[in-house]
C-alpha cells in the first residue's frame, strides 16, 4: 500500500469526525438522552460497513452477520462474568469471527450467490438456536448482564451501560472507518473486486477466487464481531431478540439504503438502523412497514445508494476542476500517441537454436463423450511465436486453456512440461506464478476497476514501484491516458490492449494470445502486431491462436493447425495453408451433392443496404448489401468472427442494424434456427415445437395442422420419440428438431446457421439432405455455413463474409468463382481481386 497526501487526509477524516462528535458528547451539545444513540449508531456503522464491504467488494450478499453480532456480544457478556480482560475479549471475538466467518465463505465460494444466502441463513438460524438453548452461558430468553471489563493494559475497567462504553463505540468506529480507507486503495480490495467479476480471468493472474471470498467473510466476520462486544458494553445487557432474521434483511436494506460498498454509505446505513424506530413513530407505521417504503423509494429513485449520488456531483466538479490546467497546455495526446511505436524487425521465421520452454505430448482433453483435444504434441522454444489456426470447433481454445488450467470439468490426460516442470497438475493460479499469461478473445477485463486497478490487481502487495512499473506498461500499450477509466468507459480496441497489458504484467515467459486480432480495425491490429513483435524481441514466447490469418501469419515464425480436436498440419505462415488437410479444414471437400433446381425469378425476399452493425465498439457488419431471391439457396460462408451470425439476425429480422436499411418485399415471414440450436432442452420435442407456435400466436386447430405436417418432416426415429426431452437427443437430431421448430410458422425464408456445427460427416449429410429437400420443395433458404465447400456445392449462389464485409458474391456454377471465393475467404475482397487477376480461373470441383 502506498500512502500519498490525498489518502492520509481521506483517512484523518474518521478520527477528526470521532474526535469532534466525542467533543459535543463531553461539552454537553447532545443530550443525554441521544448519548446512547449516537453510540449505537457508532456500533451499527461498523456491522454495517462489514456487510456492505463483504457485498460490494466481494459479491456476497449475507444474512448470518446478526449471529457474528451475537458472538460477538455473548463473548463481552461471557468475559464480564468471568473477569476476562477487555482485550482478550476482543481478540476472541475477532478470532472466532474470523474463522467461522473464513469457513463459511469458503464453503460458499464454488456455489451460486442463492446457495450462498441460503447457507448464511442456516447459520444464523442454527446459532441463534445454540443462543436460546445454552442458557448456561447465553442464559437463554432471559439474556445475561455485561457487568464491567477491565483492560489489561491499564486503559480502565468499562461498565456495562456506562457513558464511557458510549465514547468507546464512537473511537473505535473512527478507527475502523479509517482502516477501511486505506484498504479501499489496496491491492486486497483490488483481488477482491476482480475475484467477483471475472472469477475466470482472476484465475489467469494468480488470484483464486475460494481464497478471496474466504478471506473477504473472514475480515467481514471479525468486524462484525468486534461489533458485537461494542453493543454488549454499550447496553450492559445482552438478549436474543436484536439479532433476529429480521436485523439481517435490515442490514441488507441500510447498505443499500448508504450505498453497497462505500464507506460513507457504512455511517448513513448505521444512521439509519438507529432512527428507524424514532422515524416510525413519528409518521405512526410499523418500522418493517416504514423500512420497506424507504427501500422501495431508494431502489426506484436513488439505485446506487444516498452517498454515491450525493458523490456524483462532486466527482464531476472535482473532474472538471483538474481538465482545466490540461485544458490550458493543449489538447491530450490521444490514448495510440502514448504508445511506443518505435520500429521493430520482423521475427526471424527460424527459432531453431533456443531452449525448449513449453513440451506437451499426448494431450487430450475431453467432456463426457466428447473429445474436445485429441492427442495434441507441441514443443514451442524460447523466443518463439506460435500460430494456432483451425475452422470453429477444431480444438484450439482447448489446447490454450489446458495450457493455463482452465479446463473446468474436463477430463485431462497426456503430459506438459514448462520450464522443466510438470505443468498439468498445477492448478490455474500457479501457472500465473511458473511464468504463463494470457489474454481471451473477448477482452474479459474486471469491470469493477479502473485500467490502472486492473493490472495492478496481479500484485499481492502493492508498491511506489509497482505504480510506476504499470504505468510504464500502460504508456508502452497506450493507454496511459485512461488509466483512470474504467474498462466499459472504452472502446473495445482499448479493452484488447488492456487485457494484453493486465497478461502482459510481472514479464511472463509465455504468453497466450486467444485471438487477439479479432474485433480489431486494420490501425488496432497493426499496434498489436507491433506489441507482440516488441514481446519476442524481449524474448517472450507466444503462443497465438486467430481467425484473421494474415495478421496472425504477419507475426508466426511457426503455425501449427487444428481440426476436430487433433493436430492436421504444421509449417511456415508461407507454407501450412498449402496442406490439403489444412486447406480442406477450412474450405471442406463435399462431392456427390446435387444443387435443388433455382425456382422463382428475380423477386427479392429480403434487401439489405449498406447494412453495419457493432457491438460496444466491435465491427461485426460493414456496409452489407444483399438480396435474398425467391426460390434460392443462398449460401454465406466465412470464418468463425466474419459477422455470419450478425447477419443471420438482421436477415431474420431479430435484430436492428446500427446502420443501412433492411427491406422485405410484403409480408415475408422469416425464421431462424440460429447456431447451437438454442433448444428448450428440459422440454420434450413436442413442447419445443409448440412453445415456437405459440409464440408466433398459433392455436387451437391450426396449430394441431401444424404440428402434424412439421412432424412428418422429422425421421422416423424422432416421430417416436415426441414426449422425450430434447436434451436427450443427439447433436444431429438436436440440429434437426431445431429446423422444425423454425419451419412450424411456415416461413417465406428460412435462415438456418451453422447446422453442421459440431456434428460427425454423416449427421452433416443427413441433416444438408434434409434442407436441400426443403430448397426442392421452393422454400427459399439462407444457409450460413464455415466451410466454403460446403455452401459451394449445395447453394445457387454464395456470398463470403471477410471481417464483417461481402467479399465475393456469386454462382458456384460461374468457373471464375470458385478461385474468387477461395482468396476471398482468406484475404478479403481487394487481396481477392489481386490473387485471381494473376491466377487462370479454374473449374470449382462442386457437382
Amino acid at each position: 500500500m502506498v500512502f500519498n497526501r490525498s489518502l492520509l487526509a481521506k483517512a484523518a477524516l474518521g478520527p477528526a469526525a470521532g474526535a469532534v462528535l466525542m467533543a459535543f458528547m463531553a461539552s454537553g451539545a447532545i443530550p443525554a438522552y441521544q448519548m446512547y444513540s449516537v453510540g449505537l449508531a457508532a456500533v451499527y456503522t461498523i456491522v454495517v460497513l462489514s456487510v456492505g464491504l463483504l457485498a460490494g467488494w466481494s459479491g456476497i450478499w449475507s444474512v448470518g452477520h446478526p449471529a457474528f453480532f451475537a458472538i460477538g456480544a455473548y463473548f463481552a457478556a461471557y468475559g464480564s462474568g468471568h473477569d476476562w480482560p477487555l482485550e482478550a475479549v476482543v481478540l476472541g471475538a475477532v478470532a472466532a469471527g474470523a474463522v467461522l466467518g473464513g469457513f463459511l465463505g469458503y464453503a460458499g465460494a464454488r456455489f451460486s450467490m442463492l446457495y450462498i444466502a441460503l447457507l448464511t441463513l442456516a447459520f444464523t438460524t442454527v446459532t441463534l438456536e445454540l443462543v436460546n438453548r445454552w442458557s448456561s452461558v447465553t442464559g437463554g430468553d432471559q439474556g445475561v448482564p455485561v457487568i464491567q471489563l477491565r483492560s489489561a493494559l491499564g486503559l480502565g475497567t468499562l461498565l456495562g451501560g456506562s457513558a464511557d462504553s458510549q465514547y468507546l463505540a464512537v473511537g473505535a468506529a473512527a478507527v475502523v472507518l479509517t482502516l477501511a480507507v486505506p484498504a479501499a486503495a489496496s491491492g486486497l480490495r483490488m483481488r477482491l473486486v476482480a475475484a467477483k467479476s471475472h472469477p475466470l480471468a482472476a484465475r489467469t493472474i494468480g488470484i483464486a477466487p475460494e481464497a478471496q471470498s474466504s478471506l473477504s467473510f473472514a475480515v467481514s466476520g471479525a468486524c462484525a464481531c468486534f461489533g458485537g462486544v461494542l453493543l454488549g458494553l454499550l447496553t450492559g445487557f445482552v438478549s436474543p431478540d436484536p439479532f433476529s432474521l429480521n436485523f439481517g434483511i435490515s442490514l441488507i436494506a441500510a447498505c443499500v439504503l448508504g450505498g453497497v460498498g462505500t464507506i460513507l454509505g457504512a455511517v448513513a446505513g448505521g444512521v439509519y438502523l438507529t432512527w428507524n424506530p424514532s422515524l416510525s413513530s413519528a409518521v405512526g407505521l410499523p418500522q418493517p412497514v416504514v423500512q420497506g417504503l424507504v427501500l422501495i423509494a431508494v431502489l426506484l429513485f436513488l439505485p446506487g445508494g444516498v452517498v454515491p449520488f450525493l458523490a456524483a456531483p462532486a466527482r464531476s466538479l472535482l473532474r472538471r476542476a483538474r481538465r482545466r490546467p490540461d485544458a490550458a497546455r493543449g489538447p491530450s495526446a490521444a490514448p495510440e500517441a502514448s504508445a511506443d511505436l518505435s520500429p521493430l524487425p520482423l521475427p526471424s521465421r527460424a527459432a531453431d537454436d533456443g531452449p525448449v520452454l513449453l513440451n506437451l505430448e499426448h494431450v487430450s482433453v475431453s467432456y463426457g463423450g466428447l473429445k474436445a483435444l485429441e492427442d495434441a504434441s507441441l514443443s514451442l522454444r524460447q523466443n518463439e511465436i506460435l500460430g494456432v489456426i483451425g475452422p470453429n470447433g477444431a480444438g484450439k481454445t482447448t489446447l490454450l486453456n489446458a495450457l493455463s488450467g482452465l479446463t473446468g470439468n474436463g477430463r485431462v490426460s497426456g503430459t506438459a512440461d514448462f520450464d522443466g516442470r510438470p505443468l498439468m497438475k498445477a492448478r490455474a493460479t500457479a501457472r500465473r506464478r511458473l511464468g504463463i499469461g494470457r489474454t481471451f478473445q473477448h477482452a474479459e477485463v474486471f469491470s469493477e476497476l479502473t485500467v490502472a486497478e486492473n493490472v495492478l490487481c496481479t500484485r499481492r502487495w502493492i508498491t511506489a514501484r509497482d505504480r510506476a512499473d504499470v504505468a510504464r506498461l500502460l504508456h508502452s500499450v497506450g493507454l496511459a491516458e485512461v488509466a483512470d477509466r474504467r474498462p466499459g468507459e472504452l472502446p473495445f480496441g482499448l479493452q484488447k490492449r488492456l487485457d494484453l497489458a493486465r497478461a502482459m504484467a510481472e514479464e511472463p515467459k509465455l504468453l497466450i494470445l486467444d485471438e487477439p486480432f479479432g474485433g480489431l480495425d486494420a490501425g488496432e491490429r497493426a499496434l498489436l502486431a507491433r506489441h507482440i513483435k516488441r514481446l519476442h524481441a524481449d524474448g517472450t514466447a507466444v503462443v497465438v491462436i486467430d481467425h484473421v490469418l494474415d495478421d496472425l501469419f504477419s507475426v508466426a515464425q511457426r503455425v501449427l493447425a487444428f481440426d476436430f480436436g487433433r493436430t492436421i498440419g504444421e509449417g511456415t505462415p508461407d507454407t501450412v495453408l498449402q496442406d490439403p488437410k489444412v486447406r480442406s479444414s477450412y474450405l471442406g471437400s463435399v462431392e456427390g451433392r446435387t444443387r435443388p433446381p433455382e425456382r422463382g425469378g428475380d423477386r427479392s425476399m429480403i434487401g439489405l443496404r449498406k447494412v453495419g452493425h457493432t457491438y460496444g465498439g466491435v465491427v461485426a457488419l460493414r456496409d452489407v448489401g444483399l438480396d435474398v431471391r425467391q426460390g434460392i439457396m443462398l449460401g454465406v460462408a466465412g470464418a468463425n468472427g466474419a459477422g455470419k451470425s450478425t447477419l443471420a439476425g438482421v436477415l431474420h429480422g431479430s435484430l436492428k442494424p446500427a446502420r443501412g436499411a433492411r427491406e422485405t418485399d410484403g409480408a415475408v415471414r422469416t425464421s431462424l434456427a440460429p447456431e447451437g440450436r438454442a433448444l428448450f432442452k428440459t422440454l420434450s420435442l413436442r413442447e419445443n415445437l409448440e412453445v415456437a407456435a405459440y409464440a408466433a400466436g398459433i392455436t387451437g386447430a391450426p396449430l394441431r395442422e401444424r404440428l402434424e405436417e412439421t412432424v412428418e418432416w422429422l425421421p422416423v426415429r424422432l416421430r417416436d420419440r415426441l414426449s422425450a426431452p430434447a436434451g436427450g437427443l443427439s447433436g444431429g437430431e438436436q440440429q434437426m428438431l431445431a429446423i422444425a421448430r423454425a419451419l412450424i410458422v411456415r416461413p417465406d425464408v428460412l435462415i438456418v446457421d451453422e447446422p453442421a456445427l459440431g456434428l460427425a460427416p454423416a449427421l452433416v449429410d443427413e441433416v444438408y439432405d434434409r434442407l436441400a429437400r426443403l430448397a426442392h420443395d421452393g422454400l427459399t433458404v439462407v444457409l450460413l455455413e464455415q466451410l466454403l465447400s460446403r455452401a459451394m456445392s449445395v447453394c445457387h449462389e454464395v456470398v463470403v463474409l471477410h471481417e464483417g464485409a461481402v467479399a465475393a458474391h456469386g454462382r458456384p456454377d460461374d468457373p471464375a468463382f470458385a478461385s474468387l471465393a477461395e482468396a476471398a475467404y482468406f484475404s478479403g475482397a481487394h487481396e481477392a481481386a489481386a490473387k485471381t487477376a494473376a491466377t487462370p480461373a479454374r473449374t470449382p470441383q462442386v457437382n
